[in-house]
């Protein structure tokens, strides 16, 4: 594999996701109410235009309180994600789409954790494009198998999520049906091999940490946790397992 190629997505997905907490901090309210636009600290307004969302400043301009995760993180985590995605895909016509749902899925996990929502602001728009995206690549490489076999999937995987989230009690939401079925557009077009490990791996990784909050007393057997950033982290190790 290229070291280049790793290199520099994982520089690019990092230096986008350096730009993610301010965004992250606007959309992590509660449902129903209005995006922040100002500071909780202070009441200073965010700044208009591009920059009262893009920043590498994590901080409010005004009284340099935190606004959302640590600029840091939100660039490590999207730059590795961004390097592991093309240490397991290589130069592939599609490799841009599932960087750009990895520097996503950095912001929509940053959010889940704040508030507990998964945003259709962002999630909706994804899942309208992205089969349109897909069927550009399709028609360059003749891919219309995969195309298909993605369309199953998120279909396949929407129904599934879907009825868990109707289940009363089950913790899940609608968000999450809706990112699981975004992911399983790209866990299809590698393979029915990707949709089965998108499926189990997120639940995999969730169930220790769940186990490891309740024997510290952190939650208790009825708290709701975010599964938003279990199913993405278990989307990216699925990307990597099925492609490796």
């Amino acid at each position: 594999m290229s070291p280049l190629l790793i290199g520099t997505c994982a520089t690019a997905c990092g230096v986008a996701g350096l730009l993610l907490p301010r965004a992250a901090y606007r959309f992590a309210v509660p449902f129903g109410e209005p995006l922040r636009d100002i500071c909780v600290n202070c009441g200073a307004s965010l700044p208009l235009g591009t920059r009262g969302w893009l920043s590498v400043r994590s901080t409010c301009p005004t009284c340099a309180a935190r606004l959302g995760p640590a600029t840091w993180a939100t660039g490590v985590t999207a730059g590795l994600a961004g390097g592991l995605v093309a240490a397991a895909l290589g130069p592939v016509a599609v490799l841009p789409l599932f960087l750009a749902v990895a520097v996503l899925g950095v912001l929509l996990a940053a959010i889940d954790i704040a508030c507990r929502r998964l945003p259709d602001t962002l999630v909706l728009p994804a899942l309208a494009v992205t089969p349109v995206l897909f069927a550009a690549v399709a028609a360059v490489t003749g891919q219309w198998g995969d195309w298909l076999r993605a369309l199953l999937a998120c279909l396949a995987s929407g129904v599934v999520f879907i009825g868990m989230a109707l289940l009363p009690g089950g913790g899940y939401g609608m968000g999450d049906a809706k990112v699981a079925a975004l992911l399983s557009w790209y866990f299809g077009w590698l393979g029915w091999q990707a949709v089965l490990l998108g499926a189990l791996l997120p639940w995999l990784l969730n169930a220790p940490l769940l186990l490891a909050l309740l024997v510290s007393g952190r939650v208790g057997w009825k708290s709701h946790l975010p599964f938003g950033p279990a199913l993405l982290a278990g989307g990216l190790l699925a990307v990597c397992v099925a492609a490796w």
